[in-house]
């Protein structure tokens, strides 16, 4: 077989002329494809609408939404406009529409409710007398779905419609997010691919595909290890994808607050711990507090003691710097000198797990400290300090086996074998005197727990030492080397040795912790994940 070279075309040039027609043609045409189905009579019928809307006088709506671009113009308003929406988007007005144009309506003004339907999804029933809407208005899709004709093929561009034929009985319900999530996460497949099968590319870009990807994202959430950073879990910080519905009353802030408190076993990290708190805010607040009420008051106690444990560890370090910072701008020699024992000291008790719960108290003097330093840094909730206090910064620690009360400055080193007071941990309260953090509290502490002691540790020398035997005394054994300095630990062995336990000691302790155990009453955790997608 011969092969003969290719013919070489020498093509001349097109004319600017001849270019600037066809730009001319081709806008024409684009122009023509954004308008198709707006003719003259259908921008009529939006201008009818819009009057109406202005005057609010609508006797002549019926005529309008009888004839097909007026029932295509208000199901487009529907879609595109609030104030449409809120005037004229009722059961009442949907049922004479469709009423009107029997058999079913067009193509195109069902693509309009589909669409204003997974935009709005949830919130639907959100407006003034709209409560039974959404449900209303998926029924009546549902019945416009059976009497279209069969489908024809529309090319490699997938019908939305179609889709919704076969499966929108539960594509539809107030659940489908979560079953599409679902259904896309066992598949092994993305969102966006699963989305774009069915034919919901640019159409989920309202509340059904942000529930249908929080949903999602849950599951990533439980594949992440503790403390780890993903970029779902900004999206999930946002108003929108947080509040939208997971189950009952349960929003998707819920699921996401569980899995994250639950998951973390210890410390759960700088990450996790401000995405909780950007979130859900400080769970130390009065429960009658709108933030708590929302976020806090269904995640259950054992979640919320949970979280108030890792706060502690900010409250302490918002307690040292206020005691720091006292020390440097008030120029006293010995409190500065004294910091570094008061840091190791309770940074110990912290990183050997004793500290269960905390209560941050603040002077006004302090808080203003704090806040000038600090700024958008805290974030952490605290009590004020009044009267004589309003300088001072006073920090309440539960231990488990002991509690303690430590202020900045002026203060004692108060030690109780048992909680002195629940004003301390209750958080309609947020105010102390110097009064209450004495007298009353130590008050309380006689009358609730009879025969138990205390102490009150004046901070002079190795102050610590009067801390230990006193623990020492009650049977709680602690790792000296943690809470010490190097030099103030080989002082306290040098000067008063290593302090025993006796078996007295420790039977009485465990005699005391047992009766604790018993009095207490049994935490809630109420199951929010129970079968949902992030099982």
């Amino acid at each position: 077989m011969i092969r003969l070279p290719l013919p070489k075309l020498a093509l001349p040039e097109w004319p600017a002329q001849v270019l600037q027609q066809w730009t001319e043609t081709t806008g024409r045409a684009a122009n023509t494809s954004r308008k198709a189905g707006h003719s003259d009579v259908f921008e009529r019928m939006v201008a009818a609408i819009g009057e109406m809307i202005r005057t609010g006088r609508y006797e002549g709506l019926n005529d309008v939404i009888s004839r097909r671009p007026g029932a295509r113009a208000l199901t487009m308003l529907w879609l595109q406009d609030a104030g449409v929406r809120r005037r004229l988007l009722s059961m009442r007005t949907l049922d004479t529409l469709l009423k009107l144009q029997s058999p079913r309506l067009t193509r195109i003004s069902l693509l309009n409710l589909v669409s204003l339907y997974l935009r709005e999804f949830d919130q639907l029933d959100e407006g003034d007398g709209s409560s039974g809407l959404r449900a209303h208005l998926q029924l009546r899709i549902l019945e416009q779905l059976e009497l279209l004709p069969d489908f024809r093929a529309l090319g490699d561009r997938a019908d939305p419609l179609h889709t919704l034929k076969l499966d929108g009985h539960w594509l539809l319900e107030l659940d489908g997010p979560k079953r599409l999530a679902r259904q896309t996460r066992e598949s092994g497949s993305e969102l966006a691919e699963t989305l774009a099968r069915i034919g919901f590319s640019g159409m989920d870009a309202g509340r059904y595909g942000e529930i249908c990807r929080a949903h999602f994202y849950l599951s990533v959430l439980q594949e992440l290890s503790p403390g780890q950073w993903d970029p779902v879990l900004d999206e999930l910080l946002k108003p929108s994808v947080a509040k939208a519905p997971f189950q009952g009353e349960l929003r998707i802030g819920h699921a996401v607050l569980s899995i994250l408190i639950d998951r973390a076993s210890g410390d759960p990290g700088e990450l996790w711990q401000n995405f909780i708190l950007n979130l859900a805010g400080d769970p130390r607040v009065a429960m009658g507090a709108p933030k708590f009420r929302q976020w806090w008051g269904p995640l259950g106690a054992a979640r919320i003691e949970k979280v108030r444990a890792w706060m502690s560890k900010e409250d302490l370090r918002l307690f040292l710097h206020a005691v720091e910072m006292y020390g440097e701008e008030s120029g006293k020699v010995d409190l500065k000198r004294m910091f570094p024992a008061r840091k190791v000291f309770l940074e110990g008790l912290y990183r050997l797990g004793y500290v269960r719960q905390s209560r941050l108290m603040l002077g006004s003097a302090a808080q203003t400290s704090v806040r000038r330093i600090l700024g958008a840094e805290v974030k952490t909730n605290f009590a004020t300090l009044e009267g004589a206090l309003s300088d001072k910064a006073v920090i309440y620690l539960d231990c488990g086996e002991f509690c303690l009360i430590e202020g900045s400055h002026s203060f004692k080193f108060w030690l109780y074998l048992e909680p002195p007071s629940p004003r301390l941990t209750s958080y309609e309260v947020d105010r102390f005197t110097q009064t209450d953090l004495t007298l009353s509290i130590l008050a309380n502490y006689q009358k609730q727990h009879p025969g138990y002691q205390y102490d009150s540790v004046i901070h002079l020398g190795l102050w610590q030492h009067k801390v230990f035997e006193f623990l020492t005394e009650h049977g709680i054994n602690l790792d000296l080397e943690q809470l010490l300095t190097r030099a103030d630990y080989r002082a306290l062995l040098a000067k008063h040795g290593r302090p025993i336990v006796s078996p007295a000691a420790l039977g009485a302790k465990e005699t005391r912790l047992a009766r604790r155990a018993y009095l207490a009453p049994p935490v809630e955790l109420p199951d929010i994940l129970s079968g949902t997608s992030a099982q």
